[in-house]
């Protein structure tokens, strides 16, 4: 019979799996399917740099090891890509099906909800054949030639010959390998450097001579010849002012240049994306293109962010007022124009603890704020302004006060337990469970069923006691409660109910208005342009943030 049984339910589970994948195969309808083929190209690549090599004894020079490889990792740090004419494909997805017209990513993206019609991606040969004749022309984080580049330092290991680059590759995952050597005395100093591409097994060798009293100085074309070869483009130079505006943050391809005015700065040449910020002032966003042969030089002129909200602060002292870093005089002042959105106020004077306030300034409407300046001092009062006895704060005590719940908790739970075990630990004892037995006992022997009855009643009554004397200090709480779901107090109820209570108010307390940090840069949408520019291009809504601390 068992064996019967056990057919039979192969037999079912044999049916079910056959139906489910003629089932799967009908909906999804595989036969018929087609995808075209793609490739997914590398996007990483990782520049590892070893201690340099030398014949010099002498201890003085030791330094220079790790110190030399350290500068030209600074040289280089801010490379964002390495140019690479021909990228390896690191997945390659091949086409099947009678009719492939779209890659799977492509069906995906066409079939989804929301579906916006975008550029395509770079995803087979002949795309990227198109990008280097010139039929197609994508920004660097767009086109797969373009690989971020990663550097790493590696100084744990001993200065490694030129012919360990290739083991010491495969040991660190390093594309690139940095390694070499250098001879230096009281008045000179000489480098030779050695980079190996790992991908392609070829090594690429630079020279560099200088003072060793400047050497660190003077390595900058060192660095420049290196960051050239890794580019595997020309570089021109790029200038960039912004009129009427100093200290604006200057953007090439997502890399920062610095500040303004940018005068000396080298870039590959081709079709680049311009950056231009400055708080208060719509962003500037351009295409440029960088010729061989040519300096790139431009003139950015940024429009100032109109304001159409007011504030008005006035304090008790005279004190300067700041929106976000934007000084706005002394108060009081009135009606001042700021712009729409998020920010924080900053009300301050020596002598005075600083005060803050979050504005949230809308279109056409006025803040308005009153402040009571209190004598002190900011960094002193903010690390201090929560305590409530000695160094302890409302955080504190509300952390406490949870503690103080879980310790009457488990008073509550044990308690309960004590009680429970002192009528189990009876229950074997006691005889009297029902009439019967008190009936056949009282015939049996009548001369002892007194005392047998009086010794059965002792036992219940200390039981009974001991399990009252404890639940009454427990307490019952209404989840456990199942007759009519009602709390029944006690101390360790009570305690649970203070503990929960006193951590609320402890940290509700520990709030107040100078406990949020509201920040946001308002911009604007429009279009602006710049002398010696070829493109105009449309500003980001928006950029900013929101900034929620918590001081308890």
């Amino acid at each position: 019979m068992k064996s019967f049984t056990s057919f039979i339910l192969i037999l079912s589970f044999f049916a079910m799996s056959v139906s489910s994948l003629l089932a799967v195969d009908q909906y999804y309808n595989f036969p018929k399917q087609s995808v075209k083929g793609s490739v997914a190209f590398e996007k990483k690549r990782k520049l590892c740099l070893f201690p340099f090599r030398t014949a010099n004894k002498e201890a003085k020079f030791s330094y220079l090891a790790t110190g030399l490889p350290s500068v030209l990792f600074s040289e280089l740090r801010n490379m964002e890509y390495v140019y690479v004419e021909y990228p390896h494909a690191d997945i390659i997805y091949h086409s099947f099906g009678a009719n492939p017209e779209k890659t799977l990513q492509e069906r995906v993206d066409f079939e989804s909800e929301g579906y916006k019609k975008k550029k395509k991606d770079v995803t087979t040969q002949e795309d990227l054949q198109d990008l280097r004749v010139g039929k197609k022309v994508l920004q660097p984080d767009k086109d797969p030639r373009y690989i971020k580049l990663e550097l790493k330092q590696i100084f744990e290991t001993k200065a490694p010959f030129f012919e360990d680059a290739y083991s010491l590759s495969g040991k660190f995952g390093c594309d690139y390998t940095l390694t070499g050597e250098f001879s230096a005395n009281d008045q000179s100093l000489k480098i030779n450097v050695e980079l190996f591409d790992e991908y392609e097994g070829k090594a690429h060798k630079f020279s560099h001579n200088t003072s060793f009293v400047r050497s660190y100085q003077e390595l900058s074309p060192l660095g420049e010849e290196i960051r050239k070869y890794l580019q595997g483009k020309e570089t021109t130079l790029v200038q960039v002012e912004v009129s009427g505006v100093e200290s604006s943050l200057i953007y090439l391809d997502g890399i920062y240049l610095g500040k303004s005015p940018v005068l000396d700065k080298k870039f590959p040449i081709g079709k680049r994306e311009l950056y231009v910020f400055k708080e208060g002032y719509h962003p500037h966003k351009q295409t440029i293109y960088l010729e061989a042969g040519k300096s790139f030089h431009t003139d950015v002129k940024l429009v100032k962010i109109a304001s159409s909200s007011f504030l008005t602060v006035n304090s008790n002292e005279e004190a300067d007022v700041y929106l976000g870093v934007t000084h706005l005089g002394k108060t009081p002042i009135e009606n001042v124009p700021i712009p729409v959105g998020m920010n924080r106020l900053r009300v301050s004077k020596e002598g005075f603890i600083d005060s803050f306030r979050g504005v949230d300034a809308q279109e056409g409407k006025l803040s308005s704020f009153d402040i009571e300046m209190r004598p002190g001092k900011s960094e002193i009062y903010y690390p201090n302004k929560q305590n409530v006895f000695l160094d302890h704060s409302y955080k504190d005590f509300a952390t406490y006060s949870l503690y103080g719940t879980l310790l009457f908790y488990a008073g509550y739970l044990y308690f309960n337990v004590t009680a429970n075990k002192a009528r189990e630990a009876a229950r074997p004892q006691i005889q009297i469970t029902n009439y019967a037995i008190i009936d056949t006992m009282y015939k049996a022997n009548q001369s002892e069923f007194a005392g047998w009855y009086l010794y059965q009643s002792m036992l219940i009554n200390e039981a009974d006691s001991n399990y009252w004397r404890n639940k009454n200090v427990a307490g019952t709480l209404p989840i456990e409660n199942r007759k009519d779901r009602q709390l029944v107090a006690s101390p360790m109820t009570i305690g649970i109910g203070i503990m929960l209570v006193s951590a609320i108010t402890f940290y509700v307390l520990g709030w107040d208005n100078e406990s949020f940090d509201f920040g946001f840069i308002p911009m604007g949408t429009g279009k602006s342009s710049a002398s010696g520019a070829t493109a105009t291009s449309t500003l980001p809504e928006s950029y900013g943030y929101f900034q929620y601390n918590g001081r308890f």
